[in-house]
This record gives structure tokens, C-alpha cells and sequence, in this order.
């Protein structure tokens, strides 16, 4: 009996370790959504200040209208890596936002539009 009572008290301690490791991802997992959210609720904003500036017959406020979408865009940068700090399956957008100092934002719209997409849905994991 004294051996059965030995081996219960050898697993429950890495059992409770495991216990307590799922409990701490999964807090993780919840400020990383917070981040990952807050920073497409700033990528939305930014694509239709740029739809807006695409259409803009009138250039110098189509300039301008430009420039605030790419200052949006990048200041949606450091809620995305704090998002893929906690949780790397936000990666692909933090990774798309960074492209945004080299690749016009044109080229990203359809990208950052559906990884935003599925951030802001009710699963909002990129990658499983």
C-alpha cells in the first residue's frame, strides 16, 4: 500500500505542473486575441481610409488620405507582434504588417483583409 500512495505523489506532481501549464497558455492566448484584435480594428480603418484615397479624384488629398492609411497601418505593428509574442499562430499578420515599409499598401489589402477577417471572427486562430 505504501508503494501505490509513492507513485500517486510521484505523478501529481508533474501532473499539476501540466495542469498548471495549460491554465497559463490559455490566459495567454486571450491578451494575445485583445492584441491581434485592436491591432485589425486599426488595419480596417487604415484599408478604407486607403479605398478612400484610391478614389479621390482631387491628388493632393489623395496624398494625403495615403499617408495617414500608412501611418494606421504601421502603428498596427506593435499590437500585431505583441499578439505574436503571446501566440505565434498570429505570426502571418505581423509578418504581412511589417511588409508595409516595403511593399505598397495596395499589394497587402487583400492579405491583411482576410487574415483580419479571420481575427476579428468568432475563431480568430491563423493558423491550426
Amino acid at each position: 500500500m505504501a508503494r501505490l500512495t509513492t507513485r500517486r505523489s510521484r505523478l501529481a506532481i508533474p501532473a499539476a505542473l501540466v495542469a498548471a501549464g495549460l491554465a497559463l497558455s490559455a490566459c495567454g492566448s486571450g491578451g494575445a486575441t485583445a492584441n491581434a484584435r485592436t491591432a485589425c480594428k486599426k488595419v480596417d480603418r487604415s484599408l478604407a481610409i486607403y479605398k478612400q484615397a484610391t478614389t479621390d479624384p482631387v491628388p493632393s488629398n489623395s496624398d494625403e488620405l495615403q499617408n495617414k492609411s500608412q501611418a494606421l497601418l504601421l502603428s498596427a505593428l506593435g499590437d500585431a507582434a505583441r499578439a505574436t509574442s503571446a501566440d505565434g499562430s498570429f505570426n502571418a499578420l505581423m509578418t504581412t504588417l511589417s511588409e508595409a515599409t516595403r511593399v505598397p499598401e495596395g499589394l497587402l489589402v487583400a492579405s491583411l483583409s482576410r487574415q483580419c477577417k479571420v481575427v476579428l471572427s468568432d475563431t480568430p486562430y491563423l493558423a491550426q
